[in-house]
């Protein structure tokens, strides 16, 4: 499981590295959307990279984000219970609601996130 934790470390990491490339300053409404696409795909590349990390730990039967990042939080991997509940609502409105001012709300948002996401990264490379 080592191998196949590291590879999904590394695929977490380059996919940050594109979301961070998406967070311009001034974007046009289709920049804007691929980067709350990038964000999409990084929490979710993050939340399930999280629970394998989790399992190698010997911590089964979490199957939501939800789950994972109290976990996660429990275990001290991360140290901001709060950011990571936002960006869950975040997401799920993200993805299943879709209007102008909830996409540029979120896009100012997004470094905030980019951040956390980051710092899981470090913490699991470790």
């Amino acid at each position: 499981m080592t191998d196949y934790l590291n590879s999904k470390i590394a695929t977490f990491e380059q996919a940050l590295k594109t979301f961070k490339e998406a967070l311009l300053e001034n974007p046009s409404e289709l920049e804007r959307d691929g980067a709350i696409q990038r964000f999409e795909y990084c929490f979710d590349l993050a939340w399930k990279t999280l629970k394998q990390f989790l399992e190698k730990r010997g911590l089964f039967d979490l199957n939501s984000p939800r789950s994972v990042y109290s976990a996660a939080y429990s275990e001290g991997i991360i140290d901001d219970e709060v950011i990571w509940s936002t960006i869950i609502l975040k997401r799920n409105a993200s993805v299943h609601t879709y209007n102008q001012l909830l996409a540029a709300t979120l896009f100012a948002e997004l470094p905030l996130y980019y951040y956390a996401m980051y710092n899981l990264l470090q913490k699991l490379k470790e």
